[in-house]
């Protein structure tokens, strides 16, 4: 399961240490697994999307 989320910082991140980096930047939409997504609004580069 994925969820997404709108990061609110630029930056570099990686979900799992298996996977590739990537790029976010301010704005953008991306998937991420559920205890990804809780770390990053944690640290509050990103806000949970939720589609009205």
């Amino acid at each position: 399961m994925k969820v997404v989320v709108e990061f609110q910082k630029n930056g570099i991140y990686r979900d799992h240490y298996w996977e590739g980096y990537f790029h976010s930047v301010k704005g953008q939409l991306r998937e991420v697994t559920p205890s990804y997504a809780a770390q990053l609004i944690k640290e509050s580069k990103a806000t949970l999307y939720v589609k009205d």
